[in-house]
Formats: structure tokens, sequence, C-alpha cells
């Protein structure tokens, strides 16, 4: 688990996560908590970025993956920004609040990937 701090500020925004790391087929799933406050200013989208970084560049993965609610507009937005693909809904499978929703699959290939630093 790492921490997420704003650069500018200092301020510990949250925290980010490759979770279910399967070295066999050399995937992992890719977690995202910002703090309310710390929301609405690209963090998620540079957190994306550096954990698509850690995974393909250190840790050697093939696959990343993206599981959210289908209405977290701010995980899908992140995730597509930096290449992510819609695979799939998960219809109901999430118990939220006391209903079941949507959830929604991302994935991003190691081939598909751009790095920051080919961009530049």
């Amino acid at each position: 688990m790492f921490s997420v701090v704003e650069l500018a500020t200092g301020e510990l925004a949250g925290e980010a996560l490759l979770w279910g790391i399967d070295t066999h087929n050399r995937g992992a799933h890719l977690g995202i908590s910002l703090r309310p406050g710390c929301r609405g200013r690209g963090l998620g989208r540079e957190v994306v970025q550096l954990l698509c970084h850690y995974g393909f560049t250190v840790r050697g993965l093939r696959r990343l993956q993206v599981d959210t609610l289908a209405d977290n507009a701010a995980m899908i937005a992140a995730a597509t920004s930096a290449g992510f693909t819609l695979e799939g809904t998960l219809r109901r499978s999430a118990w939220v609040y006391g209903a079941f929703a949507d959830e929604v699959l991302l994935g991003l290939l190691h081939e598909e990937w751009t790095s920051p630093a080919r961009q530049a």
C-alpha cells in the first residue's frame, strides 16, 4: 500500500495499492482511496499512471484491472485517461447502502500502456 501525498501542499490525500497480485498470470487489481477533501484535483489520474508504472515496469506485470461501481465516474475517468478499456459490467453485484449496484471492469495490457516517459 502506498500513501498518496499532494506534492504542492504535502497533504496526505489518501492511499493506493495493487491488490490480488497473481504472479503466475502476471496480473493485479488497482485500487485508490482519496479523502473527500482531496478529490477533484486530478490526483486520481496521476495515481493511476503511477500504479501502472509500478505494476508494469517495477513488478513486470502484463495486465492491470480496475473494479469499481458503475457510478464512480471519477475512477472510470482516471482509468480511461491512462488507457484502460471498459471490459464489462457485473450487474447488481455489489451491496451498497442497502441495495445492489452494478460494478464495471476495466483492463489495461502492458503493450497498450503508454508511460508518461515514452510520451515525452
